[in-house]
């Protein structure tokens, strides 16, 4: 081999060490290692005693004998003359770009085997286009997101693919979709280990032993209960085709099937979700918000009348088998129709004032009384739930978002939009921790189904007669006066 071919091969080999280590330094950066307390005081304290120890006779003393001349050089003619101040600047520097490569290394080759991964399945567009990796994000312990550019090159090359783009990566493929802001990336989540896409109902309904509980959904754990007991009030949100309205009704029969003094007030401003849950005595559904401002304000009445009674008997809060009242739940699918705030002009707008009114003072104050909230709704902003109400909902479950901003609005994450397209899954918040989870799923034959059993097995004949308050009875007197008023309007 000539001395030019030699010369030019070590010339590409510099190249090559140069751009892996700019790689590497970019990969170390990404994982933003400098926002950590420990590691920035670790950089700091190793570039001070660097510094020092370069200044110090002894540090030349240290390297001479093992022949560093070149080394001891370079001290006496660079930093020598530095003031201290200048070295440990400079010393600084060079510690900040050792740890920016010592903490690129690990996902500088994890790109390349993901891109590697990628290469193997051959697949290419018309023009020669072929996959190329963007990012990696790493999502949690179990799941990552890669956006892969993805020009000429449809989801569905990926999908039907999955086998061998499985044995490429060497982990699970949970989806792969467009990524929603650039149609020529796509994103491919992979997990070490694979929640089931499917979770049914009656699988998993024995569990409801508890009284006042309901079935969150199944995560990498186990399966997710909880409780009005434990959790007061509770939010649902997600995007059209993310299975929100399968979730809330889940929710909604949960507590029906494990609980006995319970009473709903569902208010379903679309006519179509909860009608079938009116069929049980226990239940109003209510579509007409002026008869949804009625009765949050009688709610609110009783909600008083409840803390009288603790005071009264010495009580921190209600206790139905013992007091004799029954735990109340006001679910509001699509609650933007009742909360929005609405401009004065509106016809509705004492209405929808007063209703929120009545929904801020009841998530602030109602938790001991038994009065419960759950609000569904595709999105959540000041302008659609108030954030004073919002504060008080520690229970949230967010289906799939299709942006990022909805996503932090519900979690203060972006979890939920990195969710993959699967109906069902979601991201469950429960104060400061999150799970991801699969939603029960059932169908509304199956719904019908069991409000018929409920229905004829006379569970909740008595709920209102041992209600002490007459809060029901004031109730139906007002809406009846409504009805009569709109030209007899049947009340559901």
């Amino acid at each position: 081999m000539t001395d030019k071919k030699v010369e030019n091969r070590f010339f590409d080999g510099m190249v090559e060490i140069a751009c892996a280590t700019f790689k590497i330094m970019h990969e170390g950066l990404k994982t933003k290692f400098y926002e950590k307390w420990d590691d920035l005081l670790t950089i700091g304290s190793v570039a001070f005693i660097l510094s020092v120890w370069i200044r110090h006779a002894e540090f030349q003393a240290f390297l001479r004998p093992r022949g560093y001349d070149t080394i001891v050089s370079i001290l006496d003619h660079v930093f020598v003359p530095m003031s201290y101040p200048h070295i440990l600047l400079f010393t600084t520097i060079l510690v900040t770009l050792g740890f920016t490569f010592f903490y690129g290394i690990k996902p500088y080759f994890k790109f390349r085997a993901y891109q590697k991964g990628l290469d193997h399945l051959n697949l290419k567009s018309g023009l020669d286009h072929r996959p190329k990796l963007l990012q990696v994000f790493e999502i949690d312990d179990n799941r990552t997101r890669l956006l892969v550019k993805s020009t000429g090159l449809g989801e569905e090359r990926y999908k039907t693919r999955l086998d061998d783009l499985r044995a490429s990566v060497g982990e699970r493929i949970e989806s792969v979709r467009f990524f929603d802001k650039n149609s020529t990336c796509v994103e491919i989540f992979l997990a070490k280990k694979l929640l089931q896409s499917k979770l049914l109902y009656s699988e998993v309904e024995s569990h409801l032993q508890r009284p006042f509980s309901f079935i969150v959904g199944k995560s990498q754990s186990g399966l997710i209960m909880e409780s009005l007991e434990d959790v007061p009030h509770y939010m649902i949100a997600g995007s059209t085709g993310g299975g929100k309205s399968v979730a809330f009704k889940s929710m909604l029969m949960g507590l029906l099937e494990s609980s006995k003094q319970l009473q709903m007030f569902l208010f379903d401003f679309k006519r179509v979700e909860m009608t079938d849950f009116s069929v049980l005595p226990n239940v109003r559904v209510v579509n007409d918000e002026l008869e949804a401002q009625i009765i949050l304000s009688h709610l609110e009445k009783e909600m008083e009348r409840r803390f009288r009674f603790l005071e009264e008997k010495g009580f921190k809060s209600i206790d139905p088998a013992r007091d004799k009242m029954n735990r109340i739940v006001v679910g509001i699918d699509e609650c933007t129709d009742l909360t929005s705030k609405v401009p004065k002009s509106n016809s509705n707008y004492a209405v929808v004032e007063s209703a929120r009114a009545s929904l801020d003072n009841l998530s602030r104050k109602a938790r001991a009384c038994g009065i419960h909230l759950i609000l569904a709704t595709q999105k959540i902003d000041k302008g659609s739930v108030d954030t004073r109400v919002q504060e008080n909902i520690e229970g949230r479950l967010a289906l799939r978002m299709n942006t990022m901003e909805n996503s932090v609005r519900v979690l203060q994450n972006a979890m939920a939009y990195h969710l993959p397209s699967i109906p069902g899954r979601a991201i469950w918040k429960k104060g400061a921790n999150y799970s991801e989870v699969q939603c029960p799923f059932l169908t509304d034959v199956e719904i019908k189904s069991k409000l018929e059993v409920l229905k004829a097995s006379k569970k909740f004949e008595h709920v209102k007669s041992e209600e002490k308050s007459d809060f029901n009875e004031e109730i139906d007197t007002e809406t009846n006066i409504l009805v009569k008023r709109r030209g007899g309007l049947q009340k559901n």
